[in-house]
Parts: C-alpha cells; sequence; structure tokens
C-alpha cells in the first residue's frame, strides 16, 4: 500500500481530536490512518510548549519536503540554461550537450 502524506484536513481533525483528549487509536480510526501515523506525526510536529498546530504542521512539511529536493541546474535565466538552449537550437542531442558542458566545465 503506497504512503500518502497526510492532507491539511486530516492534520485538523488530529489537531481538535487530541485538543478534545481522544485517544490516538481513536483519531487513527477517524481519519482512516495507523495509529502510527497519529503518533509520528504528533512528535514530529509539536511546538516548544508540546502543542499541535495543523498550520505549522503543513509548513514544516513543505520545508522538509523542499530542503529534501536535490538543487535544480538548469534554471532559467542562467548561463547555463541560455548555452543548452542554443545547443538544442542548433539540433545538439542531450548526450553530445553533455559531452561539451563536461568539457566546457560548465
Amino acid at each position: 500500500m503506497p504512503y500518502t502524506e497526510l492532507s491539511v484536513e486530516e492534520r485538523a481533525t488530529i489537531q481538535l481530536s487530541q485538543a478534545q483528549g481522544f485517544s490516538l487509536r481513536w483519531i487513527a480510526r477517524l481519519i482512516n490512518r495507523s495509529p502510527s501515523t497519529i503518533s509520528r506525526e504528533l512528535r514530529r510536529n509539536r511546538d516548544a510548549c508540546g502543542g499541535y498546530s495543523a498550520r505549522s504542521a503543513q509548513q514544516h512539511m513543505r520545508h522538509r519536503r523542499q530542503v529534501c529536493r536535490p538543487k535544480r541546474k538548469l534554471l532559467p535565466g542562467t548561463e547555463r540554461f541560455e548555452l543548452v538552449t542554443h545547443m538544442l537550437r542548433e539540433r545538439l542531442s542531450p548526450e553530445q550537450i553533455a559531452g561539451k558542458l563536461r568539457n566546457m566545465n560548465i
């Protein structure tokens, strides 16, 4: 079964249910998730006082996802992007372009 991230609505449900004092297992049944997923979510996203906020949890998730992804090498507007675009217009293959860039140390 593939993993899907918690949605904003699920995080809001966790926040409200926890504030009302429901157990992790009850919250897990409510949103059809594993209790370990709820436990991990609460542990990973608790604030300094030990509370849980759906909004800050969503922001932390976006930040963690952005940090773990590799940086893009061809950003529009850069010299490398313009050079690759020019070489593609000259009908060079991607393999030829990669070889030329390696030789140019760009």
